[in-house]
């Protein structure tokens, strides 16, 4: 990942760590993350990651994993959500799932956090 690429959720987890260190209590940086980002981390995440970050963990960047990798949000998928909603503003997410044959959550992944929309109907 690249300088300018920060995914996110690592851009939030830096934002957590940073504030615990500044002996921010962890409902004061929900707040603050949720007046940053569009999409924030639960409340339970945020304070996991501040008691995380208290304690052993120093690297914000995600933990190599032998879970299948994600297949669902390819710039293809992202390229074709972008041009179906630029065709028709009204279409829904199930029908754009059905579409591309891929989940309704996935879809939803790529609208949010790819293209940055905040609301469509289901």
């Amino acid at each position: 990942m690249s300088a300018k690429e920060v995914h996110p959720s690592v851009a939030q987890r830096i934002i957590i760590k940073f504030l615990m260190k500044e002996g921010v209590r962890p409902a004061e940086i929900l707040c603050r993350l949720r007046q940053q980002f569009k999409s924030t981390f639960s409340q339970p995440c945020v304070f996991f990651w501040h008691k995380t970050f208290s304690g052993v963990r120093e690297r914000v960047e995600n933990e190599s994993h032998d879970r299948r990798p994600r297949t669902s949000l390819t710039e293809d998928n992202t390229r074709e959500v972008r041009d179906l909603l630029e065709i028709d503003r009204c279409i829904t997410i199930a029908e754009i799932a059905a579409h591309l044959g891929n989940r309704y959550d996935s879809i939803q992944k790529i609208i949010i956090d790819e293209l940055g929309y905040r609301k469509m109907s289901a």
